[in-house]
């Protein structure tokens, strides 16, 4: 839960299962204020079953067409199966979300649907609905964590400054001040790239995607209420409710911002070993058709 308070100070965040103090208002003669919007790994079960640190490669090996001129390059959206034909099922390879591949060739499918590229040593041909073409200038490889996230909320919080780190909680926040008669906006957002048991978390994880939506929706809540933050308290509560409620309606209402955004808030897998872990994205709270309303008015720039 934001603790909405004077200039530097910073917030104390309780994540589900613990007890929260009162949020404190904003002094109405505060020169400066900063808002905090949280959600602690080591509270927060969260999935990393599987993922891998990320780290830029490069395109390594030997390709039929190795010399000849990249014609175009495509970056994947979403994992992509690497084909060894235009057509048909056999699998050389899986390129992982986030990769730009690049093509000498520029040939495509006999149906249009898939295209020729490289992917490390191999040669192949993956499905052109999973990728947008991108620039040459464009490195080939995987994105950095940071450059993933920042692609994820793009459509909403483009421009947001992200730091991402293992010893992260997640959170945004927004700082206001006022220096000769102008006010400066702050906007930051700070994410992990581990879980709290201590492994990877990929940036492209249902639980990391519903993280990322859950912190930009505080940005978005900033700007729709003009950074007055007390102001926008009041309005979270009297949607959210207050019974029952320990994080507070500003918390609970990013949370149904990112399931308004198509966030997966909740998920069962394997964690190896015939372990099943379960995991739930942000405060557990259910989000009901009025409050997935009021995150769509949020969403939009309004207020509710």
């Amino acid at each position: 839960m934001p603790r909405f308070i004077p200039a530097a100070a910073a917030l104390a965040l309780a994540l589900v299962g613990a007890s929260v103090a009162a949020p404190a208002a904003l002094p109405a003669s505060a020169p400066a204020a900063t808002a905090v919007g949280e959600v602690s790994l080591d509270a927060l079960p969260q999935v990393a079953s599987g993922a891998a640190g990320i780290e830029r490669v490069s395109l390594v090996g030997s390709t039929p067409a190795a010399t000849a001129t990249i014609k175009a390059k495509y970056q994947t959206n979403v994992s992509a199966t690497l084909y060894s034909a235009g057509s048909g099922t056999k699998k050389l390879a899986t390129v992982p979300a986030d990769y730009t591949v690049a093509t000498r060739t520029a040939k495509k499918s006999s149906d249009g649907k898939r295209i020729q590229v490289e992917y490390k040593s191999k040669t192949g041909w993956i499905t052109l609905s999973k990728a947008s073409r991108v620039s040459l200038s464009t490195k080939v490889g995987q994105l950095s964590w940071k450059a993933s996230a920042a692609k994820n909320i793009a459509k909403w919080c483009s421009g947001v400054p992200i730091d991402t780190s293992v010893n992260y909680m997640n959170q945004a926040t927004a700082q206001v001040s006022t220096s000769n008669g102008k006010r400066k906006v702050t906007e930051k957002i700070n994410l992990s790239t581990k879980t709290n048991w201590g492994t990877a978390l990929n940036p492209n994880h249902p639980m990391a995607v519903s993280i990322q939506y859950h912190e930009c929706g505080h940005i978005m809540q900033y700007r729709a209420y003009n950074y007055d933050f007390a102001g926008l308290k009041r309005a979270m509560d009297k949607v959210y409710g207050t019974s029952g409620n320990t994080a507070g309606g500003v918390e609970h209402m990013a949370d149904c911002i990112s399931e308004a955004l198509g966030a997966k808030r909740k998920g069962t897998e394997s964690a190896g070993n015939g372990v099943t872990r379960t995991w739930t994205s942000g405060y557990g709270g259910k989000c009901t058709a009025t409050h997935l309303a009021a995150a769509k008015k949020i969403i939009a720039g309004k207020r509710v």
